[in-house]
């Protein structure tokens, strides 16, 4: 009886929680369009003309930042693909001139560019590899050019960056590019196999340092990223999906009433 009174009080609060932040959602939306709507207050198309200004400019500062970085990379590193590797490309029916080869010891491999987007592997991934691993590796990566993804990711981090105000934003960022790397992750899984995909994760773990290629603060790619989580959802334990948090939820919620109410008034 006592569990039951439990279940149907827990029960009770979800709805009132839920009811009340989709009356303040509604109530935001009402103000926002009111406000929209109501030139006569300067500081409301001001506030707007500001969100934009520093979006274009955190906007032109990545484009800026990768094409520098990546043609100085691609300049000073690039070496010649081997024949058995441009092989293993065609095999996948992946076009052997959307990728690049640059001369480096550190394991790494990711997709870069915005309209034209090419996938970058380090000798030092090559050699690190199996033939199998190293399959899986570039499905997952050309799955990310063919999408477009660092493109995806530019855009994300430009309007993320522009909200830097709303947990809720960060939080979607965060959860967006896990899920990019996932859908990549079953891409592969797909032609490769579960094991080849694990394995070259596992050895990207066991020989985990800094990145020195890709990490310009700035610098937009889809790189790959391992980690423990990654390899044991790939060896099949998986763990409940993450979502965005009540706490970041409600805390976005005040910080648009504060903010609508300093705008409106």
């Amino acid at each position: 009886m006592m569990k039951a009174s439990k279940s149907t009080h827990n029960l009770f609060t979800g709805i009132l929680i839920i009811a009340t932040i989709c009356i303040s959602t509604l109530s935001l939306c009402g103000w926002l369009i009111a406000w929209c709507l109501d030139g006569a207050n300067v500081k409301r198309p001001l506030f707007l003309g500001i969100l934009l200004i520093v979006g274009i400019v955190i906007l032109l500062w990545q484009i800026w930042r990768t094409q520098s970085c990546t043609k100085e990379l691609l300049n000073l590193v690039k070496v010649d693909m081997p024949a058995d590797v441009r092989t293993l490309i065609s095999g996948r029916n992946i076009d052997p001139e959307k990728v690049v080869l640059v001369q480096s010891s550190e394991p790494t491999a990711f997709c870069f560019g915005f309209l034209n987007p090419q996938v970058c592997l380090s000798t030092g991934l090559v050699n690190l590899l199996s033939k199998k691993q190293l399959q899986a590796v570039l499905l997952h990566e050309d799955y990310h050019r063919q999408r477009c993804d660092p493109l995806r990711i530019l855009l994300l981090n430009t309007l993320c960056s522009t909200l830097f105000f709303l947990p809720f934003v960060q939080e979607w960022r965060r959860l967006f590019e896990i899920q990019l790397e996932l859908n990549a992750d079953q891409y592969a899984v797909e032609l490769t196999g579960k094991g080849a995909l694990a394995g070259a994760l596992y050895q990207l773990l066991s020989h985990a340092s800094h990145p020195t290629l890709i990490n310009n603060k700035g610098v937009v790619a889809a790189g790959l990223s391992a980690n423990n989580l990654r390899v044991a959802a790939l060896l099949g334990n998986r763990s409940t999906p993450e979502r965005i948090s009540l706490r970041s939820i409600i805390s976005t919620t005040f910080i648009l009433w504060v903010l609508c109410f300093i705008l409106m008034t």
